[in-house]
């Protein structure tokens, strides 16, 4: 096998060599115990995606295939069926809980793969390698290829095609090629220290696991034998690789030492399984907030002067794990906001420039406003945007009460009463946040709680609230973060526009 700026040629010696290095067919059947593992099986062998781990296997997600853990460890990627028939991306948390969908497309999507801030997944779609937002939101298409692979560092993707492996910069640009040689090349899986790829080679006549060392630009043989192997995964820890193999009589999942070894079954082995995916660590866990937005209320289109205006309430609800605590220290002429998580031991974590406080002089606010917090849009049937607001932005709070709907942790009672320093335009320092359980709610009678539709004729529309509609604020998901209504706007000339809701649609930007 050649590999890019290397050839590898073995002299008969060397091959013997070799050969007596490469790990026996053989395997044993002592449990090897590690992380919970997550993996799916065929609709024939009670199909599903399914999560291993402390003595039992659990289905948690019926119907579903091509787990991928997120990098906190408590989520899960996955294709599903969608609406149209198709493969589309979901997520749920790791028991199957809180499920929500990304993609809606006519096309089958495949290998989901997140990006180590949790924040983005890249997808396969129609033999194309797609980055996507972790709110559904696609970003870019980055290459024509298959079974991408986020690296754990978060600068680059390895995907397959034509045979052949290839990594790109998650921004974009020209992808690299990694290999040159006559076999198929396909399913790179990164190891935890972004410098190995675990690959399934047909170079000897049957499918095996080796290893691509990028700093040496060398190969090792993890499998030699007649059997298929395939799906590599490293473990959490990097010293073995999980993968499946029918050297058995039938699929079985398996793993290997990375530096070569007899393959073990893992302590949760399972048969006729598919994409492996050792759980992530991390410790201490991030108690996260989760904004839950909610569809827009109350809607009435009003009139001021010569302008129309459709009206509403918005809410975000604080479902998550943590409070959203998030201040503003003044920075030269401007005041930059950061966010501060909880983490599971007690202690802070501080995640700076999250957004920016601005001072709202107007009659009905004259406080620190947080810019861009919540986002409103009327869109066209195709998704395409016709008006946006002209929000200035939030004061954050529990002013508003209890989030509807049962919520594990709710706070006992409101933390962040104040008004974002209210009348203080020389103010230093702002501290706001929304509890667990509560909503951060604003009436349709507020100021800026509107979209103006002078301009917008009779027609079908659908109008989006969004809560942090950058992501630059971390949660605990995103998937959430949009809400809708259907609307028919009827007009005459250029009369006052009726509005009438035809479908509300809770968790989607798509109704």
């Amino acid at each position: 096998m050649r590999v890019a700026l290397l050839t590898l040629t073995l002299a008969a010696a060397g091959a013997a060599a070799l050969a007596l290095s490469l790990p026996s067919p053989a395997t044993t059947t002592a449990p090897v115990p590690w992380a919970t593992l997550a993996f799916s099986k065929s609709e024939i062998a009670g199909g599903g995606l399914y999560v291993a781990g402390r003595g039992r296997t659990r289905l948690v997600v019926p119907a579903a295939t091509d787990p991928a853990w997120s990098p906190d460890g408590r989520r899960l990627a996955y294709l599903a069926s969608g609406a149209a028939g198709a493969a589309d991306v979901f997520v749920a948390d790791a028991d199957g809980s809180n499920r929500g969908r990304l993609t809606a497309t006519e096309v089958d999507e495949a290998s989901p793969t997140w990006a180590p801030d949790g924040r983005r997944l890249a997808i396969e779609r129609d033999g194309s390698i797609v980055v996507l937002r972790a709110d559904g939101t696609e970003l870019r298409t980055l290459a024509r290829g298959t079974e991408p692979a986020w690296s754990p560092g978060g600068q680059r993707i390895a995907f397959s095609a034509g045979g052949e492996l290839f990594v790109v910069a998650a921004s974009g640009g020209q992808p690299r090629r990694l290999t040159t040689s006559p076999a198929s090349e396909t399913s790179p899986a990164w190891a935890p220290d972004a410098q190995r790829l675990a690959f399934v080679s047909d170079e000897s006549g049957a499918a095996d696991i080796r290893i691509l060392d990028l700093r040496r630009n060398t190969v090792a043989h993890v499998t030699a034998d007649p059997a298929v192997d395939a799906d590599p995964a490293f473990t959490t820890n990097g010293a073995r690789v999980l993968f499946v193999s029918d050297r058995a009589g039938v699929e079985q999942l398996l793993a290997a030492p990375a530096a070569g070894g007899v393959p073990a079954a893992p302590a949760a082995a399972a048969q006729l399984p598919a994409h492996p995916s050792a759980r992530p660590v991390r410790r201490p866990a991030e108690l996260l907030p989760d904004f839950d937005q909610q569809q827009p209320t109350d809607l009435q289109v009003r009139r001021t002067g010569r302008r129309f205006q459709l009206w509403f309430t918005s809410a975000a609800d604080n479902v998550g794990l943590g409070p959203f605590i998030v201040n503003g220290r003044r920075n030269g002429s401007g005041m930059e906001a950061t966010q501060r998580v909880r983490l599971g031991d007690g202690s802070l974590r501080t995640y700076p420039d999250v957004g920016v406080w601005r001072y709202n002089a107007t009659a009905d606010h004259s406080h620190w406003h947080l810019l861009a917090f919540q986002r409103y849009e009327l869109r066209r049937g195709d998704g395409s945007i016709i008006v946006r607001d002209r929000k200035s932005g939030f004061c954050i709070g529990d002013r508003y009460g209890v989030a509807p709907g049962r919520v594990a942790n709710r706070a006992a009672r409101p933390v962040f009463r104040g008004f974002c320093n209210l009348y203080q335009p020389g103010a230093d320092v702002v501290d706001a946040g929304t509890s667990v359980g509560f909503s951060d709610r604003y009436h349709s009678r507020l100021d800026g709680q509107n979209v103006d539709v002078t301009n917008v004729p009779s027609g079908r529309y659908v109008l989006v609230n969004r809560a942090n509609p950058s992501m630059a604020i971390r949660e605990a998901r995103y998937e959430n973060n949009a809400a809708a209504v259907a609307i028919r706007l009827t007009r005459r000339g250029r009369g006052k526009p009726r509005v009438k809701v035809l479908a509300t649609c809770p968790d989607s930007a798509r109704c």
